[in-house]
């Protein structure tokens, strides 16, 4: 029997054994779960009435996490396997099945988890959607537990903890995904996630992105209104939910409206798909009303579920306190969400925008298709405390910004640059969110400055660019609103250093296109010294 086989024959019969054994809680509604929650040690309530819980760990654990696309599974796996069965023989365990896309054969999720961490399923529900009752059979399944590791793991670094993470795809597109050792939503949202996108990769009908979706009707710089959608690719904590969910409009006629906040299907015809029916799961580190009101007052709703956020004696909470963590996070239902809309999917994306960090790398850049795969392809960002805390802040380089990928990494930029060809509607662009410069002569790219680059463009107010011979990309040569030196990082640097950078910028990318075989040839000449 293959590998996938034996594993989803097992964890059906954990959920069956539950079942017969009548320790099963089955698709239990908000409320129940919210009781259920406040039972957990590590559950608290806030002066607003919503719920906040603290994990173990407090982030992703992207290092202990393997696949069987990409590594070969054997006997450590098997062992998981029987770990798993053994630990949540003993215990009372919660499921809860949600649709993810409404298709002609719909594509659902599955949770299971101990009671002990129903506040997976009370964040889930919220984040993914209602609950799906009948569902024999679900395409993607995610399978908590824990053992005897699970609290001395607290207080350790993420690379010393012991925690183990395995997913296995299917031949026609269904997921099995076991965490050991870990308590954080994020391993659930992740897992569909990485269903999809291996769902969408396996049967070729577009690519999965790790990307916000935003709608516009907005008055143009010659008048009259324009409607466009807009995708922002990043790491977590790069700007992406920020410059999704800001509002813009502000004239009569004018519309913004919130598609998706965090990954969904580039398909061949031009349109995106989300898969987050229910809400929105934000940063909260140093939120404010001032930056970003939408999600502030979103979490602050009795019915946001919270993670690793600070609450102090009385219940309050505090998004500047990062004793715990700087990961904390909110699940913003939509309807919490003054802007979003009912709809997590668009007909058609007219702009596409790939968010970087680096000190040389202008505020924004115009690219061609060619460019806009290399760049995927090269993934150039910021380490942040929802990957691996111990290394956030560090500049780094994930291949198209997406961690939880699996199988042929060049198949999946040729068919994005595929689509990039098959839509030229679509208009790609490099959006540098952290700052320019180093030192005395840093410059931060303020979230004010990203806005005002992002309104000027989808108000048709940004048709003027130059090559700049210095960075090789095409610049503005003005934004309203910001000032030009941004667009300009060779002026914070001595000719010679810069030049020197440049040169060592351009043979790191260099390398990494190289390292992966096959790639077009124009992919990787598309980006200049």
């Amino acid at each position: 029997m293959p590998i996938f086989e034996e594993f989803d024959t097992a964890a059906k019969s954990i959920y069956a054994q539950a079942v017969e054994d009548e320790r099963l809680i089955q698709n239990p509604g908000p409320e129940r779960l919210r009781r259920i929650c406040l039972e957990e040690p590590d559950v608290r309530e806030t002066i607003y009435g919503s719920v906040v819980a603290f994990t173990e760990p407090t982030s992703r654990a992207k290092p202990f996490t393997k696949n069987n696309i990409d590594e070969q599974f054997g006997r450590a796996e098997f062992s998981l396997l029987a770990q798993a069965r053994e630990f949540l023989a003993r215990q009372q365990l919660i499921c809860l099945d949600v649709l993810v896309r409404d298709e002609e054969q719909p594509i659902t999720a599955r949770l299971l988890v101990p009671r002990r961490f129903a506040h997976i399923a009370h964040g889930g529900i919220k984040l993914f959607g209602p609950r799906l009752n009948n569902v024999t059979d679900p395409t993607y399944q995610v399978i908590f537990f824990h053992d005897e590791a699970w609290e001395s793991n607290a207080g350790k670094p993420l690379p010393e903890k012991d925690i183990t993470i395995r997913l296995l795809h299917s031949d026609d597109g269904r997921m099995i995904k076991i965490v050991r050792n870990s308590s954080y939503l994020g391993e659930w949202k992740k897992g569909v996630f990485a269903g999809e996108d291996w769902r969408s990769k396996l049967h070729q009908d577009g690519i999965f992105l790790h990307a916000g979706c935003r709608r516009d009707r907005l008055e143009t710089a010659r008048g009259g209104m324009r409607t466009q959608n807009s995708l922002f690719v990043a790491l977590s904590a790069n700007g992406k939910t920020s410059l999704t969910c800001r509002v813009l409009a502000r004239k009569i006629g004018e519309e913004s409206w919130l598609i998706q906040d965090d990954g969904g299907i580039l398909k061949r015809d031009g349109s995106f798909h989300g898969f987050e029916r229910g809400g929105i799961y934000a940063k909260t580190d140093g939120l404010t009303p001032s930056e970003q009101i939408e999600t502030y007052y979103g979490a602050l709703k009795p019915d946001a579920y919270l993670e690793n956020v600070h609450v102090d004696e009385s219940g309050d909470m505090d998004f500047f306190n990062i004793q715990r963590t700087s990961n904390g996070r909110a699940v913003i239902e939509r309807r919490d969400f003054m802007h979003a809309h009912r709809h997590v999917a668009v007909s058609e994306v007219n702009n596409l925008f790939i968010i970087t960090r680096g000190p040389t790398i202008p505020a924004v850049a115009k690219l061609s298709p060619w460019q806009a795969a290399a760049f995927m392809v090269l993934g150039q960002s910021m380490e942040s405390s929802a990957g691996d805390p111990t290394q956030a802040g560090k500049i780094k380089n994930v291949f198209f910004y997406d961690p939880f990928m699996a199988g042929d990494r060049v198949a999946h930029a040729h068919l994005f640059h595929d689509i990039l060809k098959w839509n030229p509607h679509i208009d790609c662009y490099l959006l540098n969110t952290g700052g320019v410069g180093e030192g005395e002569h840093y410059r931060k790219i303020a979230l004010k400055d990203t806005v005002n680059i992002l309104e000027s463009i989808l108000r048709g107010g940004l048709e003027d660019w130059e090559t700049c011979e210095a960075t090789g990309l095409m610049v503005p040569r003005s934004v309203r609103g910001i000032d030009s030196i941004l667009l300009h990082p060779e002026k914070l640097f001595p000719h010679n250093e810069f030049e020197l950078r440049q040169a060592e910028l351009y043979a790191a990318r260099r390398d990494i296109l190289e390292s992966y075989q096959g790639l077009d040839r124009a992919i990787v000449n598309s980006i200049k010294k």
